[in-house]
C-alpha cells in the first residue's frame, strides 16, 4: 500500500469535488442571485405602482395646498377691495378717510398697501368716489377695451 501523502483538506476537497476555483464559482453565482433577486423586487410592478400611488398623493396634496392657500389670498382681497369701495361710497369725503383710516389701522385691511391707503386717506378731498349707480353703469358700458362681462358677452356661440 501506498501512503496518501495528501493533507485532509486536500482529501475532503477531493472527495466533495471543490477545488478553490470551483468555490469561487458557486461564491460569484450565489452573489449574482442575490443581486438578481434584488433588482427583480426593485422592478416589480407592484412596488412600481406603490411608489407611484405614493407620489401622485403627495402631488396632489401639494397642488390642493398651493391652491388652497392661493384662494385664501385671492378671497382675501377681494373682501379688501368691497370694504374700500363701501368706504368710498359715503358721500363725505372727511368720513370715508376715518374709515379707510380706521380700516388699515385695524388691521383688516393686510394684503393691500396700507401706506398708499394711509396717503390717500391724509388728504380727502382727492378721495375717489364711488357710487352704486357708477357700479352700474360700469358693469352695463364697460370700457371698449374692458374684457366682456357675464355669461351672454357674444363671441362664443354654438
Amino acid at each position: 500500500m501506498t501512503e496518501n501523502t495528501s493533507s485532509p483538506t486536500q482529501a475532503t476537497q477531493t472527495v466533495v469535488g471543490e477545488t478553490p476555483l470551483e468555490r469561487r464559482k458557486l461564491a460569484l453565482e450565489n452573489r449574482k442571485l442575490v443581486l438578481e433577486e434584488r433588482n427583480l423586487w426593485l422592478s416589480s410592478p407592484l412596488l412600481i405602482g406603490i411608489v407611484s400611488t405614493v407620489f401622485g398623493v403627495l402631488g396632489t396634496a401639494i397642488g390642493a395646498t398651493l391652491q388652497g392657500h392661493a384662494n385664501i389670498q385671492l378671497e382675501r382681497q377681494k373682501f379688501e377691495f368691497v370694504l374700500i369701495q363701501k368706504a368710498l361710497e359715503n358721500e363725505n369725503k372727511e368720513e370715508a378717510a376715518k374709515e379707510l383710516l380706521f380700516l388699515v389701522d385695524s388691521g383688516v385691511i393686510r394684503s393691500l398697501d396700507g401706506a398708499k391707503i394711509r396717503k390717500l386717506a391724509q388728504d380727502p378731498a382727492n378721495l375717489p368716489t364711488v357710487s352704486p349707480i357708477d357700479d352700474l353703469l360700469l358693469f352695463l358700458n364697460p370700457p371698449r377695451d374692458a374684457p366682456p362681462t357675464g355669461r351672454n358677452s357674444g363671441g362664443g356661440g354654438r
